[in-house]
Formats: C-alpha cells, sequence, structure tokens
C-alpha cells in the first residue's frame, strides 16, 4: 500500500510541475538545448492526449477482467492484438482467440480484484500514435484458494479507437 502512495504522490508531483515545465520550454533557446546521453528508439515526443475515450476503452477491459465479463472485448480490442507478457512472452491473436485463451485463465480464479494507481493518456506527435500507461496492482484469488498480488504498468497501444497491442511490467509483492 505504501509502494501505490509513493507513486500516486509521484504522479501528483509530475502533473503540478507540468505548467511549469510549458513555461520554461517556451523560454528555452537553441543555446540552452540539452543533449540526451541516448536517443530514443521509438520517440521522445509525446503530449497529453485530450482523448479521454482511449483511457476509458483501456480501463473498461480491465474492469470487465475483474468482472469476468471478457465477451465484452469487440467494443475495446481491435480484430487482432499483439500482448507482450511480463516474462517476454509474446503472442498475436485475433482478439476471439486472445478472448478464449483469457477466458481460460480467468476461469481459474474465483475473483480478480484492481486497483488502479495512475493512468497517464499520451499521443506521440512525431510517430501520431496514441497510447494509454496504467499502473495498478492487481489481486487474484483462484479457486485452489491460493492468492496472487502483484503491480503492473501496462502500455495500451490504440488505433482508431480500439486497443492493438499491450506490453505489460510485473513487479511481485513481497509477502508480509
Amino acid at each position: 500500500m505504501k509502494k501505490s502512495i509513493y507513486l500516486f504522490a509521484a504522479v501528483l508531483l509530475f502533473t503540478a510541475c507540468k505548467e511549469e515545465t510549458k513555461t520554461e520550454a517556451k523560454s528555452e533557446t537553441k543555446a540552452d538545448a540539452v543533449i540526451m546521453p541516448y536517443t530514443a528508439t521509438y520517440s521522445s515526443s509525446f503530449t497529453i492526449s485530450d482523448n479521454q475515450k482511449n483511457a476509458q476503452a483501456v480501463l473498461q477491459s480491465y474492469k470487465d477482467w475483474e468482472d469476468n465479463k471478457l465477451n465484452n472485448a469487440p467494443a475495446y480490442f481491435a480484430d487482432t492484438v499483439l500482448m507482450i507478457y511480463p516474462d517476454g512472452g509474446n503472442v498475436r491473436l485475433t482478439r476471439d482467440s486472445m478472448v478464449h485463451f483469457w477466458q481460460k485463465f480467468r476461469d481459474s480464479l474465483s475473483s480478480s480484484k484492481i486497483e488502479v494507481a495512475a493512468v497517464t493518456n499520451l499521443h506521440s506527435t512525431d510517430k501520431n500514435t496514441d497510447w494509454v500507461g496504467v499502473w495498478y496492482k492487481q489481486t487474484d484469488t483462484y479457486k485452489t484458494g491460493k492468492v496472487d498480488s502483484a503491480f503492473y504498468q501496462d502500455d495500451n497501444n490504440i488505433v482508431n479507437g480500439k486497443i492493438v497491442y499491450v506490453s505489460s511490467k510485473k513487479q511481485n509483492l513481497k509477502k508480509k
């Protein structure tokens, strides 16, 4: 819980500093430009997106997982989806195959609880792509009684209002 609070505080601090950063960036000249030690291979040019429907679609997919309503997937997933799992494995499946695959796992659970810590709705200006990042804690209770909790950070790529790509990172929580 403390980690979630610290993470939330960091997000609030970032948001509070956002307006100041915009002002500073406008006054920056070429002579003030910072040379970065690395060049991003995808993009370094992101803005906060005003398209709340993207974030809504992603969060609804999480809620439907939690409520075991995966049959709602056509509302927010594209016909084909690429999933990158925390262990590095990946699959590109049709939406129907993905839902079938996920449903088999979801059926092994008696419950799944998701606590969202932060949502970032981004637009890459140089790639013209939309992304929704979600930080959350998920607690799964298996039908066997086993309980498993972890903190996740997912990057969801949205194209034409549908999720086409999900990359998930996982941090296991220490047992108390």
